[in-house]
């Protein structure tokens, strides 16, 4: 009995061994992370399995992030319609697959892990300051590139690298020029109201740094406040109690807008600095609130329009949005960050995840023949060549924590009911 048994079990391995080596049907492979996935798929030359190539667009769709979502859909879809139009990704498609974060850390949390385990990406970009904190050693631990293309958090600012790759300006960034605003307006006396969230909370805490330790200026009250309240007026009442020439205002668009209101009707002029995340149309366009005339400062990440690769990209972001695009909004730099992935994968030859991590710094940083589209990029690839790619956002060399080394910031007022860039701004080293 024992060695027909024996037998058996010989002749079924003997079986498996021969489908796995023929016909390809139910091949066992490895997924993102290290975890075994079963798939109807062969193994192919390139490292992956046929079928589209599934890359994640983590997001805020719906909550605070939601004003940010149509501009950088568009974003990402322009790229993902140029890398296939080039033929896709080691002869396979790109496919874009939407995971709403809710605009909260345990949104994200939940996006994250749907998109790996449920949805099988191999990649995720779109990322938020939150996500990004909420999902960063889960990103690590499970070996998934993924590009930030609007997240500031400081949490990054020596975090990122192997796993992870910020595209656009550190908050250490966006509050040293929100102080160097204060000081240059003569502001002295300044109150802060600061949402408690990552992305307003970050910034914030530089801002407060740079402006009392090294500017010398004085934070008369700092109000921190829940986001999802229907009223904020006694938070408004605490700041202009005492009697600030300036409120710094970090917060979501939903409750900054409610803040604003309440401000108006209470009837007391002020002048406002802003964090990034306020930079959205809700907020230029806020009925009963009249911020214009440089009343309302903010910076953000701006894009170099000189660059081949923005002069392209905005001809086709205006051509399928009817608009131009706006450095306020992301829309290059969520672009950017799927032509980075597909010739990180073309480079490696596979998607697998460590592979792909390890061509990203060489794609951004150079040295190479310098790339503006994705089709250049794989043509130079293909060719044995090394390539430099520089995006529609920016220049994008990264420094060893996977941090954009030069970001260009722009100052936006509210012109004619809409952010406008104002001019470029010069971060004052001395205040680092």
């Amino acid at each position: 009995m024992r060695a027909r048994l024996r037998r058996v079990v010989i002749l079924m391995v003997i079986a498996l061994l021969v489908a796995a080596c023929g016909d390809g049907e139910g091949t066992d492979t490895t997924g993102a992370g290290g975890t075994s996935t079963t798939s109807g798929s062969v193994t192919t030359a390139g490292g992956g399995e046929e079928g589209p190539i599934k890359v994640g667009f983590m997001i805020g769709v719906t909550g605070d992030y939601a004003p940010y979502y149509p501009p950088s859909e568009a974003g990402a879809l322009i790229a993902i319609e140029e890398i296939n139009a080039a033929g896709g990704v080691l002869g396979r498609e790109f496919e874009l697959v939407i995971g709403d974060n809710l605009s909260t850390a345990e949104g994200a949390v939940q996006a994250f892990n749907k998109l790996v385990d449920v949805d099988s990406v191999v990649a995720i970009g779109g990322v938020e300051s939150d996500g990004a904190v909420a999902n960063l050693q889960s990103i690590k631990d499970r070996q998934i590139p993924t590009i930030c293309p609007a997240c500031g958090t400081d949490k990054l600012d020596e975090a990122g690298g192997d796993y992870i790759w910020r595209i656009t300006g550190s908050d250490s960034d966006g509050g040293l020029i929100a102080a160097q605003f204060a000081r240059d307006s003569g502001y002295t006396r300044v109150a802060m109201l600061v949402q408690n969230t990552e992305g307003a909370a970050g910034p914030a805490l530089v801002f407060k740094a740079v402006f009392t330790e090294m500017i010398g200026g004085e934070v008369v009250v700092d109000v921190r406040f829940e986001p999802g309240q229907a009223s904020y007026q006694a938070q408004v009442d605490e700041v202009f109690a005492a009697e600030p020439e300036a409120v710094y205002l970090a917060a979501g668009f939903e409750s900054g807008g409610i803040i604003l209101q309440e401000a108006a009707r209470r009837g007391v002029e002020t002048n406002w600095l802003f964090s990034p995340d306020l930079i959205v149309p809700e907020i230029a366009g806020l009925p009963g609130v009249d911020l214009s005339g440089g009343v309302a400062r903010a910076a953000i990440a701006a894009y170099d329009t000189s660059s081949p690769a923005y002069e392209s990209y905005a001809a086709r972001y205006e051509e399928m949005t009817g608009d131009a695009p706006s450095s306020g909004l992301y829309d290059a730099n969520q672009y950017d960050q799927y032509i980075i992935l597909a010739l990180a994968m073309a480079a490696a030859g596979t998607t697998d995840g460590p592979a792909v991590a390890a061509e990203i710094a060489g794609i951004l940083n150079g040295p190479g023949t310098v790339v503006y589209t994705y089709a250049d990029g794989l043509a130079a690839i293909e060719a044995g060549e090394d390539i430099d790619y520089h995006g529609a956002s920016s220049g994008l060399d990264v420094n060893e924590f996977g941090n954009l080394a030069s970001p260009v910031f722009g100052e936006q007022n509210i012109v004619n009911g809409a952010w406008t860039q104002v001019a470029e701004v010069a971060l004052d080293e001395s205040l680092r």
